[in-house]
């Protein structure tokens, strides 16, 4: 049985906190490890993080923000599992679908799966300029997939979605960006590096109120900027 760790990364997520770590840990899968960074929160989430029973969780504290990428690069080399999900504690993925994108990624021997929205049955046949209507913030997601689309030659429909990796395959990765760039350098690399990436449907619930999210519209320049320096540069 292969095994497979659960990344839970936390920021400023007191509302949901609790609940993203209990999910995982009732996944009714006996091989996994549960691993919880909190880059520095200031809204209580830290203590909430505490109350869980290390038994069950092994959690890292930071006492500053050192970016989202910093707890993905961490994360992977604290994690000795098979597979590594990303699990976002804002509740927004269906944490479930984590299982069938390690079933993929065995049955197809790849080295990361991509959770696409833009492939979940309710969107599938919906016409671009409706998605767009119903999600505005889906033109970042289009423009950096179909970036990643033309300079790799592939035909994913959403680079920004859930991810799985395989940890002997992404662990040597090199990251150098640890801010709101991170994902699509993280992608472009693994893409560059010829290894194998597959893309399955995830359910995605955005949360009620928009202010809270952490990425915003003008991080849409961090991304452009991530994709075209690997690209270019290496």
């Amino acid at each position: 049985m292969k095994s497979i760790g659960y990344l839970v990364t936390v920021f400023n997520e007191h509302k949901t906190v609790e609940e993203a770590i209990q999910q995982v840990i009732n996944i009714n899968y006996t091989n996994k490890k549960i691993l919880v960074i909190d880059n520095g929160s200031t809204d209580g989430s830290k203590e909430i993080i505490k109350k869980f029973n290390q038994k069950y969780i092994k959690f890292i504290l930071r006492d500053k923000n050192e970016g989202f990428g910093k707890s993905i690069q961490e994360g992977i080399k604290f994690l000795d599992t098979d597979y590594i999900y990303i699990q976002y504690s804002d509740l927004e993925y269906d944490h479930l679908r984590s299982l069938d994108m390690m079933e993929y990624a065995i049955k197809n021997e790849l080295d990361a799966v991509l959770g696409s929205r833009l492939l979940a049955n309710h969107m599938m046949n919906m016409p671009l300029i409706e998605k767009i209507k119903l999600k505005p913030a889906y033109i970042a997601t289009i423009v950096c997939t179909y970036l990643i689309n033309k300079f790799y030659k592939k035909d994913f429909t959403d680079i920004i979605g859930g991810k799985l990796y395989k940890r002997s395959s992404v662990i040597k990765i090199p990251i150098n960006s640890f801010s709101a760039g991170f994902d699509f350098e993280f992608i472009s690399r693994i893409i560059k590096s010829k290894l194998k990436v597959g893309e399955i449907s995830i359910d995605y619930k955005p949360r009620a109120n928009h202010n809270e999210k952490k990425i915003k519209p003008y991080h849409m320049i961090n991304a452009l900027y991530e994709i075209f320096k690997v690209k270019i540069f290496n």
